[in-house]
């Protein structure tokens, strides 16, 4: 029970430094709407979780030192600039409407975040503080 409570803090960690990036990334849209040329960055994490998520569905034990920890390879997030396309005549193809929409759920998103990880560090402390209790 407390190595997946120290896995799923792991998950939540980088899930929230990726929501984080990705406000960074909106903000910076946003402020370069008029910008010629520039073109938006975003960052795409939620497809890589779900794809580790999904390639490592199956409950799996470590037994010897030299077995690969599984929530260790999931990457950073890290973001990127999306070129392929330019709806505007001065190149720039940053959407006010789509990056406000982004940016309001994204706060959700780490909102919900944030509680999820206070919820897991206030179990963990229980499960610390109560561990040899009856």
């Amino acid at each position: 029970m407390l190595k997946n409570s120290f896995e799923n803090v792991n998950i939540l960690g980088k899930s929230l430094d990726a929501s984080w990036l990705k406000h960074k990334a909106i903000s910076n849209n946003i402020a370069n709407i008029n910008t010629p040329g520039y073109k938006r960055e975003y960052v795409n994490f939620d497809n890589v979780l779900k794809n580790e998520i999904d390639k490592n569905a199956f409950d799996l034990t470590v037994t010897d030192d030299k077995h690969f920890d599984i929530n260790n390879n999931i990457s950073d997030p890290v973001i990127k600039r999306e070129m392929n396309y330019s709806f505007r005549r001065d190149e720039n193809n940053v959407n006010i409407d789509i990056e406000s929409a982004e940016l309001a759920k994204n706060t959700i998103k780490y909102q919900a975040l944030v509680k999820q990880m206070n919820s897991q560090l206030k179990r963990l402390r229980m499960a610390i503080e109560n561990g040899g209790k009856a």
